[in-house]
Order: C-alpha cells, then structure tokens, then sequence
C-alpha cells in the first residue's frame, strides 16, 4: 500500500467501476428490450436493486467525504 493520497483521477475510477458493477448486476436480470427474464422473479429483481441502490447510497455519503480534500 502506498503512502501517496489516490487523485481525483483514482477515486473517480474506483467509484464509478464499482456504480458500473452494480447497474450490470441490475441489467443482468433484464432481456435485450428491458423486460424482465422469463426466468426471474419481480422479488428478486426489485431485492437486488434494492440492495444495490442502498450500497450506491453508501457510497455516494463516503465519495463527498472523499472530495473534500479536493475543493481545500
């Protein structure tokens, strides 16, 4: 582990890779036109966006805590 503070460059990768992750566990139970997969249920579908909205949630209050040091 390095000493060095990440830059914006860094945090703004590893946020939106870990957004992207997400919205591709969310497109995963989706067909090519949007529609739910026959093989999947509205539960689980609307548990797993529930579950990655609340962690992009989290992230977002510890991202604006993350910026500060950049607007000093």
């Amino acid at each position: 582990m390095s000493d060095k503070p990440e830059t914006l460059k860094e945090v703004f990768e590893r946020y939106a890779e870990a957004y992207a992750k997400r919205e591709a566990g969310i497109m995963s139970f989706l067909d090519d036109e949007g529609e739910l997969k026959k093989d999947e249920s509205y539960e689980r579908y609307d548990s797993h966006c529930y579950d990655a909205w609340s962690d992009s949630h989290g992230d977002l209050g510890v991202l604006l805590e993350e910026l500060k040091p950049f607007l000093a």
